[in-house]
């Protein structure tokens, strides 16, 4: 009998498959009354009680609680400034969202006028008879869009030339919703507890924790080695206890490749490149955060208790999380702060914190988005692209996003500005003296940095998801993560930092032929 599971403590595929999101089921909000199939609305006003009527516009995405409030009070705005529109929200859960969308695509009655595009599901959206419309004329007519003031990632993502079938460049058919960094963040509470002396110190050398001196610099990248240290002086109690605090609670693999320079695709993203001494060193140094260093939460640990509740219950010294993670994290009844993703140390020597950072490394990590499309067949289209372009671009709107800690600013005069000292809401500031995160120039440094997620730029996610899948088959990634995996052909190392090379190739080879062939068949599949 096939045993199978998914990895999705190491990817942060349930955390980040849709980014901005915890999944949470939401309902709908409305301002509307009665609405005829013109999508007119009708509203008493004034106090003759005369009619006025008002243009409709559907609007349909996904999010927590807290993600629902943020956009309700957006929209609100923008209906304050736009009283001509009314705007009906609806959510679903993030499991359910495409399959929905799917199903609106099928029955254009219920087709929203604004929805959510995830950044992974692009490619397949716009091939075809896409639902998309091109936003272009509208963007070069708007007086508040302007392209250059964006993050180019959160354009490209959205750009299509539809005759060279080529993504990143040519029209646009979404605006970004967000363009969310995966960062480091550390229980800060915990830290002076056990020690440790916080500077900032942006002119500083390579070390980022001194374990002789306990002192971490938030404004430099630690190494790997200074990131082991300082998990180590965090951590309390054994792995295997539930009620331990850990160093970490995962590593994303991409994170760990992308402070490499590393891809999992060539340039042209049609090659995977994962059989090799960098992705190789990746991922062992990932595995032995637990199994060597026991600094992390073991792959077993992983499956069967959320990261992210770990750390905000106070159970891990640091975690990787989303801008739009903040709400959930103002809850946690503790400081906390945000760091730079560590950058592969010289040698490799993970025992030497003193060295510093390999040529041509440097701390990156990786890129999660959502766009904001508008019905191409919608029957406002002026209104629609009004909406989007609102909750995309519109100071006024973007102000009110950051400040209820949905997402880094989506204009980047605004994150480099006013968002990195501006009050947020977090309702515990006066206790702590500060909005947490305080140290938001990480944001922005790593939105300059960072590449998307690696499926991103793939028809789908089939040839990434088979890396992370576990099964009788031998080539898949729970062999190196868990110390065991008996039932998965036994554990295997993939590197050995004494020699500092690759080992067992044929594990890797293996690996990287069965993602290309599925990589292949889904290009000739599709045409893509």
């Amino acid at each position: 009998m096939k045993k199978k599971l998914i990895l999705t403590f190491v990817s942060c595929l349930g955390v980040l498959v849709l980014a901005g999101c915890n999944g949470i089921s939401g309902g709908s909000t409305s301002i509307t009354s009665d609405t005829d199939d013109s999508g007119k609305s009708s509203a008493s006003g004034g106090a003759s009680g005369s009619a006025t009527t008002k243009t409709t516009l559907k609007f349909f995405g996904w999010g927590s609680v807290a993600e629902q409030a943020i956009f309700k009070t957006m929209i609100s705005e923008f209906t304050a400034e736009n009283p001509q529109y009314d705007v009906v929200y609806s959510s679903v859960t993030s499991d359910n969202y495409i399959t929905t969308l799917g199903s609106y695509k099928n029955n254009t009655r219920n087709m929203p006028d604004v929805f959510y595009m995830p950044d992974i599901n692009f490619v397949q959206w716009i091939q075809g008879d896409t639902i998309m419309m091109d936003l272009t004329p509208y963007i070069q007519k708007s007086t508040v869009m302007s392209l250059d003031n964006l993050w180019p990632q959160g354009v490209t993502a959205y750009s299509y030339d539809s005759s060279a079938k080529k993504l990143g460049t040519g029209d646009v058919y979404a605006l970004p919703k967000d363009l969310g960094p995966n960062v480091l963040v550390y229980n800060k509470t915990l830290a002076a507890s056990k020690g440790l002396t916080v500077i900032s110190d942006a002119s500083g050398d390579h070390n980022g924790y001194n374990p002789t001196t306990k002192t971490l610099n938030d404004k430099v990248p630690m190494t790997w080695a200074q990131f082991i240290s300082f998990c180590s002086d965090l951590k309390e109690g054994s792995l295997t206890s539930s009620n331990s605090i850990v160093g970490v609670t995962h590593y994303p693999l991409e994170s760990a490749m992308a402070s490499m320079n590393q891809r999992f695709l060539d340039s042209t993203n049609k090659t995977v490149t994962i059989n090799n001494a960098n992705y190789a060193e990746c991922l062992q140094y990932v595995a032995d955060l637990s199994n060597k260093y026991g600094v992390m939460t073991t792959a077993e640990g992983q499956s069967s208790q959320n990261g992210f509740q770990r750390f905000t219950s106070g159970l891990a010294g640091s975690s990787f999380v989303g801008a739009w993670d903040t709400p959930d994290l103002w809850e946690c009844n503790f400081d906390w702060d945000i760091l730079y993703t560590p950058v592969p140390n010289a040698s490799g020597d993970l025992s030497n914190w003193q060295e510093g950072y390999r040529d041509g490394c440097s701390s990156r990590g990786y890129l999660g988005s959502v766009g904001l499309s508008v019905y191409k067949n919608t029957r406002s289209p002026e209104g629609a692209y009004k909406l989007a372009e609102f909750l995309s671009a519109a100071p006024s709107g973007q102000r009110l996003n950051y400040q209820m800690g949905q997402a880094v600013p989506n204009l980047m005069d605004m994150a480099k500005g006013e968002f990195l000292t501006s009050d947020l809401d977090d309702p515990l500031k006066a206790t702590y003296g500060h909005s947490r995160p305080a140290n938001r120039i990480v944001y922005d440094d790593m939105m300059a940095s960072s590449e998307r997620r690696p499926q991103a730029y793939t028809y789908n996610s089939d040839w990434y998801d088979n890396m992370w899948e576990c099964s009788d088959d031998t080539y898949k990634l729970f062999r190196v993560w868990s110390t065991d995996a008996s039932a998965y052909g036994g554990h295997m190392d993939v590197f050995d930092w004494n020699t500092r090379k690759q080992i067992n190739p044929d594990f890797l080879s293996g690996l990287q032929s069965s993602c290309q062939d599925i990589l292949d068949q889904t290009r000739s599949r599709y045409s893509w």
